[in-house]
Formats: C-alpha cells, sequence, structure tokens
C-alpha cells in the first residue's frame, strides 16, 4: 500500500482493515473459488480501496446473486459500497479477471438508505449480503430501521413515485412531447404493476410482466396495449393515460392510507413541517407532486394562513375530515 493511505478509523492503518476485513473472516465466510484462487485474493484490493476512504460508511459483498439488485445481475460478484459526500449518487466500475465478473458500485449514503427503506427486496439484500466493512455500526443501524419501516410506509413511498412518474408524463402529453411521455408512461405502469404486487403482499421479481399476468392481468393488458398497439402514438397515449389515470385512482386510497394517517396527527401542516416529519421525508422529490394530486382528489384541503408579508398567505395542507 502506498505511504499517503489515510487511516480508516484513529489507530488504524490501511493494513489494519485489511486484516479485519478479510482475513479474521475466512472462518465465518465460503468464498467462491475461481480457476483455483479463491474470491478473496480476487476482490482484496478493490474492498480495501473502498474501506479507505475515510467517507466509506459501508462495504457490501453479494456473492454470485440475480435477485437481490435490479440491473446489477450481469456479474458473480458485486461489492456495494455505501459512501457519504458523494458528488453522484451512484458510481459503478465493472472488472473481469480469471473469468469472474465483479461489478463495484459506490453508492450515495441517502440514497442507499432510501433504498432500504421503500424497496421491496431490501430486507433481502440485507441477509443475503456479507458485511466486509461498517462504520461506527452502521449497518446494525440500517437493520434496525429497516424492520420498522412498515409495509404501509413502503407502499406509500412507491405510490408516491407513480403519480410523479404519471404526472411529469402526462404534461408532457400535452406539451405534444409524445416520445417523452411515452417513455414515462412506461415507467408509471412499471410503477403501478409493483405496486399492485405490494398491495397483494407480493415481492416483485426480475421477471415483472411474469408476476403481473398472474396476479393483475388488468395492468399488463394496459402495457401491452401501449407497446403493441398500431394506432398512431398520439392516439395511443391519449387513450392509455385516460385508462390508466382510471386504474391509479383506483389504488389512490391504498396509497395515500399512511401520509394521510401521519398528516391526522395535526390539524393543519405547512409544506415544512411535512418535509421534515422523520418518515414523509423519505418520499423525497415525489412528496410535492403527491400533495397536488391529493388536493385534486379532495383528499387534503389547502387553507390559505396570512403570513407575515402584507397580501402574502402561506399555504398548509389539511386532511378532509372523511379520510
Amino acid at each position: 500500500m502506498s505511504g499517503n493511505q489515510q487511516f480508516i478509523e484513529e489507530g488504524k492503518t490501511i493494513d489494519t482493515v485489511e486484516i479485519e476485513i478479510i482475513n479474521d473472516r475466512q472462518q465465518q465466510t465460503h468464498f467462491t473459488s475461481f480457476g483455483g484462487m479463491e474470491m478473496e485474493d480476487f476482490i482484496r484490493p478493490l474492498v480495501n480501496h473502498c474501506a479507505s476512504r475515510p467517507n466509506t460508511v459501508a462495504v457490501l459483498l453479494i456473492d454470485r446473486t440475480k435477485e437481490l439488485l435490479t440491473g446489477k445481475d450481469l456479474f458473480d460478484v458485486i461489492i456495494y459500497a455505501v459512501v457519504t459526500d458523494q458528488e453522484s449518487s451512484e458510481q459503478s466500475r465493472h472488472f473481469y479477471v480469471q473469468g469472474m465478473r465483479i461489478g463495484l458500485f459506490m453508492v450515495d449514503e441517502s440514497l442507499f438508505r432510501k433504498r432500504m427503506l421503500s424497496e421491496a427486496n431490501a430486507f433481502q439484500l440485507l441477509t443475503g449480503s456479507e458485511v466486509l466493512f461498517e462504520r461506527d455500526h452502521y449497518m446494525e443501524s440500517i437493520k434496525k430501521e429497516t424492520v420498522a419501516c412498515d409495509h404501509k410506509m413502503r407502499m406509500g413511498m412507491k405510490f408516491a413515485e407513480l403519480i410523479q412518474s404519471f404526472s411529469l408524463g402526462k404534461n408532457l402529453f400535452e406539451d405534444g412531447h409524445y416520445l417523452d411521455a411515452y417513455d414515462l408512461l412506461v415507467n408509471s405502469l412499471h410503477d403501478l404493476a409493483r405496486f399492485a404486487l405490494m398491495e397483494k403482499g407480493i415481492e416483485a421479481e426480475t421477471a415483472l410482466w411474469k408476476q403481473i399476468k398472474k396476479n393483475e392481468p388488468e395492468i399488463l393488458k394496459l402495457f401491452e396495449e401501449l407497446i403493441k398497439s398500431e394506432e398512431p402514438i398520439e392516439k395511443r397515449l391519449e387513450l392509455l393515460f385516460l385508462a390508466s389515470s382510471f386504474f391509479i385512482y383506483s389504488k389512490t386510497l391504498k396509497g395515500s392510507e399512511h401520509i394521510l394517517e401521519l398528516m391526522n396527527e395535526h390539524e393543519i401542516w405547512n409544506y415544512e413541517m411535512i418535509s421534515h416529519h422523520p418518515q414523509i421525508k423519505l418520499y423525497g422529490s415525489s412528496l410535492g407532486t403527491l400533495l397536488e394530486y391529493l388536493i385534486e382528489k379532495e383528499l387534503i384541503i389547502p387553507i390559505q394562513v396570512e403570513s407575515a408579508f402584507n397580501g402574502i398567505y402561506e399555504r398548509y395542507y389539511q386532511v378532509k375530515k372523511t379520510c
């Protein structure tokens, strides 16, 4: 190792971390053999590279998995590093050595935390991966938060994502941007499909539409109509946005149950109060669009409250009493 390697923690050099990460866990972990060499021989430099960075809070190893991370099933091994203060939300590098395909993914801590609390496969990731390095018991705290995050909250977050993609797609369609609207409608139908499975307590798999065909065939019909119809794209989008809106509306009470229950804790809320609530803030960028949708569906009432500025009113939000 180079002499300018930074310390991982006070009193620990990269050599110390190397021993802690791999050598002390050899008896606990079974590593796959590639070409007569143990996997640890290949991954050691990559793991140490991640762990030596002062902003790394955890390094996970996922061995030969296809189910845990959608879109990352092209690898024999995945090294998943959770970091703070990263410029981009996710960085990736692909490696190939001795016939073994390795994916190195460095994910910003805030994005990782949101994924763990919102995605259906979070528990599978946490239990199916090996923690090679963690700082200040980071993964232990994440596991506790994930267990505490109930199913209703996950459904609310997924519904908010659905509303955001659908609303943006519909706006683009109305502005004549048909290809962009098409792309977002496809995303919306994927979100709708995953929400429908969550509603039934079914975990979404890579073969999503195979599951939907069995459990929610009407959603599959919408998707097939969008991609297979011979109608002009403008007509296709017009019909599918209309049909999808009715289907989404049928899911609204279930999808908004979490946020409406939380907002019933107070009579009225301003946006800052809502966006800083410990659970609601995890809705992220989807929150504003969701609130507008719930106002449109008359589940939330907007209220004007006089502000400190003459003639300017602050907007507050109140759950409709029948909710």
